[in-house]
């Protein structure tokens, strides 16, 4: 069964389960906390109201006519191609909080960070923790980034609209993966530079990162998505409404059990190495990735070497780089990983090709002792080796479970 079938069963698995079938609240819990506190701008100056799509444009003071219509057409825009390209729902009817149901959008002359929803309030008209939110954006001096941040505004509503309790850097993730469905754009160049600039930090667990990196972590989405979605995103909408969950009344926090983490575990089970295969996949195609992150990259001839990297959170990565430009014939060359091992952990030995394409791989299985070790030869047109490890964590990858301290990996490479 491939991983679209397996996703759609989960998703209507999902739907069928009983939300009175509650399962044991876990000992530690570290979910959104109840009520959602999201406070809804005052003073506009007007609305702009779509006839053909649930959106709704507030005019703040110092927002001129032009720019506020030119809102309300790309509001309209990527609502239409949700649900043309994606089958994602649209954002949740939020009553009359905004003065009708529809996605309300406030449009500021100046405001930081643009481009985000704000959830407000939980929905109980349906089994599940849902909820609506409302949008921020800048009209600023930039068309281009204005389209940008009403797409990741819409998006992100969507997020929350599906499943209320997501971790706010998988929102952000998630929600510029669906604004470049729907757009078609690419995704924003600085967002996925800063988060390319911080590959040890988790993916998307990292309340701390700053919204843009959190929106770059789409190249972890779009990695995943570029091996097993189709062309209407059925991956991408499994991953919103397989893990599913309804908070009985009076907890303090949202039950974020199942997390998305647990459902990219179970539909990645048969899959080369299962989960952590997956993982390794990711990591991988981020760590040669342009731009890259950050990594010592050293020549033939100043081996041996070795690099000590710090703070790597689970799912954050650590690479090393090898330039064989200087390399003899027959060259082979010996690569060792020693790791906290209070983590677990993944390792790759990429190849790649002067044009920077990806030659093949050596792959660890998973690490669960803290060290790895390869060897590689045969290297008549390969222009670089890139030693890439990413840490699995304590194999638990829950993003509201009780965290565990920062890991360690030192690689070292020689000539053999």
């Amino acid at each position: 069964m491939c991983i679209r079938d397996r996703l759609a069963l989960v998703t209507s698995a999902a739907a069928a389960q009983s939300p009175r079938a509650i399962p044991t609240w876990p000992e530690r819990a570290w979910g959104q906390a109840i009520p959602l506190d999201g406070v809804r701008p005052t003073g506009e100056l007007g609305v702009l109201r779509s006839w053909r799509a649930p959106v709704d444009v507030h005019v703040m003071p110092g927002v001129d006519a032009a720019s506020a219509t030119a809102a309300l057409s790309e509001a309209e825009a990527v609502m239409d191609s949700l649900e043309q390209r994606t089958g994602i729902a649209l954002p949740l009817p939020d009553g009359d909080r905004g003065g009708t149901p529809s996605f309300d959008l406030y449009l500021y002359a100046r405001r930081s960070p643009s481009g985000r929803a704000i959830p407000d309030a939980l929905s109980y008209a349906g089994p599940w923790d849902r909820a609506s939110a409302f949008g921020i954006v800048e009209a600023g001096v930039d068309p281009a980034a204005r389209r940008r941040a009403v797409a990741q505004s819409i998006t992100e509503a969507c997020v929350y609209g599906a499943k209320a309790d997501h971790p706010i850097g998988f929102v952000r993730a998630m929600g510029a993966m669906l604004a470049r469905r729907a757009t078609g754009d690419a995704l924003d160049p600085d967002d996925v530079l800063a988060f390319q600039s911080e590959p040890a930090r988790a993916w998307w667990s990292d309340d701390a990162r700053s919204p843009a990196a959190q929106r770059g972590a789409a190249v972890v989405l779009d990695a995943m998505s570029s091996r097993w979605d189709d062309d209407r995103g059925t991956f991408l909408r499994g991953l919103l409404e397989a893990p599913v969950q309804r908070t009985p009344p009076g907890w303090p926090r949202l039950w974020n059990e199942p997390d998305v983490m647990e459902v990219l575990r179970r539909v990645t089970r048969d899959e080369p190495r299962g989960f952590w295969g997956a993982l390794l996949t990711a990591a991988s195609a981020r760590a040669v990735l342009d731009p890259a992150p950050p990594a010592r990259t050293v020549q033939w001839s100043a081996l041996p070497s070795w690099t000590l990297v710090t703070g790597v959170a689970p799912t954050g990565q650590a690479s090393m780089v090898l330039d064989l430009g200087d390399a003899p014939l027959r060259a082979a060359v010996g690569v060792w990983v020693h790791a906290s091992p209070y983590h677990r952990w993944m390792a790759s030995l990429v190849r790649l090709d002067r044009d920077g394409r990806v030659l093949g791989s050596v792959d660890s299985e998973l690490i669960s002792n803290g060290e790895w070790s390869a060897q590689v030869d045969a290297l008549e047109g390969v222009a670089k080796l890139v030693l890439v490890v990413v840490s699995a964590g304590d194999e638990q990858m829950d993003p509201d479970g009780e965290p565990i301290r920062d890991g360690w990996v030192a690689m070292n490479v020689g000539r053999i």
